[in-house]
């Protein structure tokens, strides 16, 4: 579907009209006189108007009517509306054609953001002028770019050299950066077999806060260790991984080049990388991979399009992008318990299933009810993803059904991708607009959840101090055309000196095939010399909430 070159083809006529100012000496006075063009004006009489709309879903089949249409679907919907970003006149005739009514939320989306522009000025100098006493725990006062996350990341890890490591993700983006991460523990270097807590922000790039409340956790485990017991149990007991910006492309995109509202990531051509400069292009903004639907599980599903300009684009395949390899890569090296991805907007507290014809995942209980847990926290509604809209092939339709690893979805704020600054704070803390209801005390629960062993499941043993110990389990995954793709998932750590070991994993027989009616699935534990000669083998069944021991008698013999 056809989208207007947005933004960018405004840049030519502002810098028309600055020019005309600054030889406004040269020219006759009735032109020197003349105001400058109106700029919402101009975007309206190209056909590059950026607005929100409500539109009026009041049934499970408008809301599957509105998703068909390929239509830019903000990530915020009720049980009678959903929100959508309309460029131009040629969204609103479609919307009109296809029967739809709607409301305007906001009338000119780039005017808005100016607007946020003015406010978040305000706000920094009213914390310099200590006017405003709620900072975030770095004391940013403004939207990162890009490199603000790479250098504070690798400050943080500089800082606390024994408790938070720098780490890259496997593959770089298409435009070739490194996508980097954090991992943060007592002991950081250690193989522990701690269970691990995921935090990531920025798959869609227009939602800034998502980035800014994942790497501010961080700040705020790294500087509260020690001093706040619940943080201090929480890095004795497990790893906190932390990937505040998983499209850096895209991102960087929204952040610094003037197409604020770009969602996905730069894959302009399937297969190929995209030359210097290609994603800016104004005539390719709306080209680009949703990484969010990119994911294998239920790859191909209801909720993601086959079209390379919808803003839900699934891609050629199921995991063609690096973005979400490295996500696989990272969730299938370390034992993820539980999971959250930040995203905007809506207030919401998402769980599985992503799509409303799905029965209810076997850990529903479980599942809702710490949902329901975090939600009481930040104020949000928990609920179904589908309830939102249909989706498939997102983060935890993979990581879930692949791992048993309980994963999350929070949607922040109520009306806005990326509103004012000053909402951050809110967001993290439950102050001002958000009084008492802040994200800081769900990702507290979320990280307590990951070493509560009713949640996941435990191995223990005994084994020869300095050997390696190996989980893996391999497998296919099912898209929704019935493609079974390879998977594997492959952990390790050390037996510590004293020769006893906890190994904190997540259950042995994956949702899908517990939903599916199938048996039940073991880990392979190996235990190995450094060198990775195999000493011993075992088969591991264990549920969740479940603990086995293995005492690796052959091993310590042999090692």
């Amino acid at each position: 579907m056809f989208r207007p070159a947005r933004w960018t083809r405004l840049v030519p006529l502002a810098l028309a009209a600055v020019l005309a100012v600054g030889a406004g000496s040269q020219l006759p006075a009735a032109v020197q006189a003349s105001a400058p063009p109106d700029r919402k004006a101009v975007a309206e009489q190209n056909d590059e108007l950026i607005q929100l709309l409500r539109v009026h879903t009041p049934t499970q089949s408008d809301r599957q009517r509105l998703t068909s249409l390929d239509l830019d679907l903000a990530e915020s919907a009720g049980p009678t509306y959903t929100d959508v970003v309309a460029y131009g006149k040629s969204d609103l005739r479609l919307l009109k054609l296809a029967g739809f009514t709607w409301s305007v939320l906001e009338d000119d989306l780039e005017g808005a953001d100016r607007e946020r522009e003015k406010a978040d000025v305000e706000y920094a100098k009213a914390v310099r002028n200590k006017a405003v006493l709620a900072t975030l725990p770095s004391g940013r006062t403004a939207y990162r770019q890009l490199a603000d996350f790479n250098n504070n990341l690798a400050s943080l890890a500089q800082q606390y050299p024994t408790k938070a490591k720098l780490i890259s993700l496997k593959e770089k983006s298409l435009e070739g950066r490194t996508v980097q991460g954090l991992e943060i523990s007592h002991d950081v270097a250690t193989s522990s077999g701690k269970p691990v807590f995921l935090m990531m922000g920025l798959h869609h790039a227009r939602e800034w806060p998502s980035g800014e409340l994942t790497i501010e956790f961080a700040y705020d485990l790294l500087q509260n260790d020690g001093t706040d017991t619940r943080i201090t149990n929480i890095l004795e007991k497990s790893k906190v991984i932390i990937v505040p910006v998983v499209n850096p492309d895209g991102f960087n995109l929204s952040r610094t080049l003037g197409y604020e509202m770009k969602r996905k990531n730069c894959r302009i051509t399937n297969g190929q990388l995209p030359t210097a400069g290609q994603c800016a292009q104004s005539s390719n903004q709306s080209r680009g991979v949703d990484p969010n639907r990119n994911y294998s599980g239920f790859w191909g599903g209801p909720g993601a399009s086959t079209s390379l300009t919808s803003e839900t684009y699934r891609g050629p395949s199921a995991f063609s992008e690096p973005e979400t390899r490295n996500i696989q890569s990272l969730v299938s090296a370390h034992q993820v318990t539980t999971l959250i991805t930040n995203h905007t907007y809506s207030n919401l507290v998402l769980r599985e299933p992503g799509y409303a014809s799905a029965q209810n995942t076997p850990d529903e209980t479980v599942y809702k009810s710490l949902g329901d847990q975090m939600a009481a926290q930040n104020g949000y509604t928990s609920q179904k993803a589908y309830q939102l809209y249909d989706t498939t092939g997102t983060t935890e339709d993979w990581s879930y059904y692949a791992t048993g690893g309980l994963g999350f979805t929070f949607e922040h704020g109520a009306s806005s991708f990326h509103p004012a600054f000053s909402n951050v704070v809110n967001y993290y803390y439950g102050s001002g607009s958000t009084a008492g209801k802040g994200n800081r005390a769900a990702y507290l629960l979320a990280a307590e959840s990951t070493i509560n062993p009713a949640r996941h499941s435990v191995v223990t043993g005994t084994g020869p101090a300095g050997a390696v110990l190996r989980l893996k389990k391999s497998f296919t995954t099912k898209t929704w055309n019935g493609t079974l793709l390879p998977d594997v998932l492959e952990t390790t750590m050390t037996v510590p000196a004293g020769g006893t070991y906890t190994y904190h994993a997540n259950p042995s027989t994956r949702p899908i095939t517990i939903q599916n009616g199938g048996g039940t699935e073991s880990w392979t534990l190996t235990c190995e010399r450094p060198t990775g000669q195999v000493l011993e083998t075992r088969s591991i069944t264990v549920a969740r909430g479940g603990s086995v021991t293995a005492n690796l008698t052959a091993c310590s013999a042999a090692f």
